[in-house]
């Protein structure tokens, strides 16, 4: 009996083993593969290109892309009073060369400097921002994570989709936001000819673009608590009378490229010759 009893604790040991063994490694198989979203909006016209259509739909954190919004109620509510709003940089933090010394809304935006970000959090409080959130109807419009990070990995997940709707309301002028605030916030959004720039630094991106082309983007990086890192690059660009809306969206393990979604707007927007 005894000899029974040891062999049957042997294989629920075993069985326990492989079964850990297959968790882990559908864990792993979960956060080690990458899917990615490319989403193209003719402003007037209509949808033009969706690939791959099943990750377009997929809710995940807006990372820096949520700085526009963000933006948007800052200078709404007033707590920031314009783009040459400058804050003083207190020295603490592990942030990039680019967000060590102070920054105005402008150059924050540009360089995508957290802390600035982080301030204007601070400055609109919880209930200001789930308010704004639920304005603008941004994606699950959670919030409660944290107020300083929520939408850096935590609780705010917004799909390629959301982010395409949002900023077609963006440049068609049909936020709930003055003229003059969403004017401003896009000429935030323009890039330098023939970069994308970012916290990292400047990024080739197609260059040169045709002549009398504006390009205007916003970039995004951050990884989940379960380890899924996400990519992104959301813009605009005018080329002659045609304008565009574009979102790019590559998702993966935690040591996913930095440049990754700057690389799949950068050939899907040549490959539909808006670029």
């Amino acid at each position: 009996m005894k000899r029974v009893v040891v062999c049957l604790a042997l294989l629920a040991s075993v069985a326990c083993g492989v079964s850990a063994q297959i968790r882990e490694a559908r864990s792993q198989s979960a956060t080690s593969a990458s899917e990615s979203c490319f989403l193209l909006f003719e402003l007037g016209v209509g949808e033009v290109r969706r690939s791959p259509a099943e990750a377009c739909r997929t809710r995940i954190t807006p990372a820096s892309t949520f700085k526009v919004p963000h933006a948007l109620a800052a200078l709404d509510s007033g707590v920031i009073s314009g783009p040459g709003d400058k804050l003083r940089y207190d020295g603490t933090g592990q942030w990039p060369e680019s967000s060590r010394r102070d920054h105005t809304l402008a150059s924050a935006f540009q360089h995508s400097v957290v802390w600035y970000f982080q301030r204007i959090a601070e400055r609109l409080g919880p209930d200001r921002e789930q308010a704004y959130l639920k304005k603008l109807a941004y994606g699950n419009m959670d919030s409660s994570s944290d107020l300083t990070t929520f939408w850096i990995g935590g609780s705010l997940l917004i799909t390629p989709e959301e982010q395409q709707s949002f900023l077609v309301k963006l440049y068609e002028d049909r936020l709930p936001f003055a003229p003059a605030v969403m004017t401003a916030v896009r000429e935030m959004l323009i890039e330098p000819p023939g970069v994308v720039v970012n916290a990292a630094g400047r990024h080739p991106f197609n260059a040169p673009w045709p002549a009398g082309t504006i390009v205007s983007g916003k970039t995004g990086s951050a990884t989940d608590a379960s380890g899924r890192a996400a990519r992104w690059l959301i813009g605009h660009v005018r080329k002659g009378s045609r304008s565009y809306v574009f979102v790019s969206c590559v998702v993966g393990p935690r040591e996913l490229a930095p440049n990754a979604a700057i690389e799949l707007a950068a050939r899907s927007l040549r490959d539909t010759q808006v670029l």
